[in-house]
């Protein structure tokens, strides 16, 4: 049987383990808000563009994406994710400064894309995400030509 000090020292192990496990997770909550997530899904549509990662793009955007071309035609998600891999537009592009507002389980993105090239050239963009239960996903999106 176990001893009364042995019960102590193993409760107290459990409670000690518990408090450091419950820390840590507060401790890295800052660092993944919502903003950061939001900004994060740019960088991760941007680079699955630029490498054609097709698995990524397509679980990126929202089955019921809705976009804006260049030349104001609506795009769908079938329309912007290529059905055979490779580089997409955006390679070699880097997002710039972007402003993230959260409202409940949606969020809009206002910022820059620059673009690899010479010279190079900057696009302004809004793109609207929603929190699904498989994580943020683009749902619509309006490019412009700065």
């Amino acid at each position: 049987m176990m001893s009364t000090r042995s019960a102590i020292i193993l409760v107290l192990a459990i409670f000690l383990a518990t408090v450091l496990n419950v820390a840590q997770g507060h401790a890295a909550a800052p660092n993944n808000t919502a903003e950061d997530q939001v900004t994060q899904l740019e960088r991760d549509w941007l680079t699955a563009d630029a490498k054609g990662d097709v698995a990524s793009l397509r679980r990126i955007i929202s089955d019921d994406f809705i976009g804006s071309s260049f030349d104001g035609q609506i795009l769908s998600k079938h329309d912007i994710v290529p059905d055979e891999v490779g580089p997409g537009g955006f390679a070699g592009a880097t997002p710039g400064n972007t402003n993230v507002r959260v409202f409940g389980d949606t969020a809009v993105l206002m910022g820059l894309i620059n673009m690899a090239g010479t010279p190079p050239k900057q696009i302004h963009v809004t793109l609207v995400c929603q929190k699904k239960p498989q994580g943020w996903q683009m749902i619509a999106a309006q490019l412009t030509h700065m």
